[in-house]
């Protein structure tokens, strides 16, 4: 398997080599290229999955270690927190660096660093009773952490945690249209950290932050996007964050028909346009469509099946719930469902003739 794995690596090469030959790949270009299939081969991920057990396990034991300080006495007031969480992400950094290559080292520190982060966020809530200073140093403790604790999954929830402390923390300024820049925000930084994925994988300094800040950035987006369903916050004006999310999905049509060097006037690049088009009337108070079809653009540009996945997962929930939500009888809703499919299957039909037409 190894030598097969080699004997790829060396006809990868041998392309990439021929490729400079002939003027379509500059030095700087095979040097980054070259460097991420290095990266590919020497590093063994861990599955998804089991990451994301480890994470839930985590949070479970960070949930213990609370319960158990808490019922013995010994944290009972907010300096006592403090003094515990400190105590407890110290030791949790150390032990990550300790023990890198141990399964149940890397849980035991994973689960004492949420429970120090845990007991250092309430502590100061207590300590100040003051939610701004509270959301300010989540803020700035989680931006430590995704820097400082080498582990993706951490750095996810990290990613996930300055989120919701920005949240709070326009909602405490009485900001709550705030939340649109918020999500522009991550929208532009999901599309720049997927558009630049070979980049920032190959690179020794930015590599290892890439997956948790990439999937974090997009699971983010698609978390506010749910905001809107449920009420929160006291905004009407989610039109702003569809109009937003409107222009990343037009800036990646003009970046995917660039790279594939597909002239913007062809058919299916108006077929595409006349389709972000009409996903922007019927959705203007529904943002989350469109963050889902960001983050499903993205996924099929990088050939990413994961992220495939849960951006269809996310595509389904946000377009049963605007159906659900719909003010509107079965019978007009069963219409608008039916209008929705056959524009849908238009659009495909009009892509499939010009792809059957490029062919001959």
């Amino acid at each position: 398997m190894e030598a097969e794995s080699q004997g790829g690596a060396r006809s990868v090469a041998g392309v990439l080599a021929q490729l400079v030959e002939e003027g379509l790949l500059d030095a700087h270009e095979l040097a980054t290229a070259t460097a991420w299939m290095d990266q590919q081969r020497t590093e063994s991920p861990t599955p998804w999955y089991i990451k994301a057990f480890v994470g839930i396990s985590a949070w479970l034991a960070a949930v213990f270690i609370i319960a158990f300080l808490g019922m013995v006495g010994l944290i009972d007031s907010g300096v006592s927190m403090l003094l515990f969480g400190s105590i407890f992400g110290v030791a949790a950094l150390a032990l990550k660096r300790m023990a890198m290559d141990s399964i149940f080292g890397g849980q035991l520190a994973f689960a004492v660093s949420l429970a120090g982060q845990g007991l250092l966020i309430a502590g100061v809530s207590m300590f100040t009773e003051n939610t701004t200073a509270t959301a300010l140093v989540a803020l700035g403790l989680e931006a430590l952490l995704f820097v400082a604790y080498p582990d993706t999954m951490h750095r996810l929830i990290s990613v996930v945690a300055m989120a919701a402390a920005l949240v709070v923390l326009l909602l405490e300024q009485e900001l709550p249209e705030g939340i649109h820049v918020v999500i522009a925000l991550f929208a532009v930084l999901a599309i720049y950290l997927w558009r630049n994925e070979v980049y920032l994988r190959s690179s020794p300094k930015l590599a290892a932050y890439w997956s948790a800040a990439a999937y974090g950035t997009l699971l983010v987006l698609a978390g506010l996007c749910v905001l809107p369903l449920i009420g929160q916050p006291d905004t009407t004006k989610w039109w702003i964050s569809t109009a937003a999310l409107g222009v990343g999905l037009l800036y990646l049509w003009d970046q995917v028909l660039r790279e594939l060097e597909i002239s913007r006037q062809s058919g299916p690049a108006l077929w595409l346009l006349a389709g972000v088009g009409l996903l922007l009337i019927p959705t203007y108070q529904t943002p989350g469509i469109l963050a889902a079809l960001i983050g499903l653009l993205l996924a099929f540009w990088r050939s990413n099946n994961l992220q495939m996945g849960l951006s269809s997962a996310f595509l389904l929930f946000f377009i049963g719930v605007y159906y659900y939500n719909l003010d509107f009888t079965l019978l007009e809703k069963s219409y608008i469902l039916l209008g929705t499919g056959a524009a849908l299957l238009v659009i495909r039909l009009g892509l499939l003739r010009w792809g059957r037409r490029e062919g001959t």
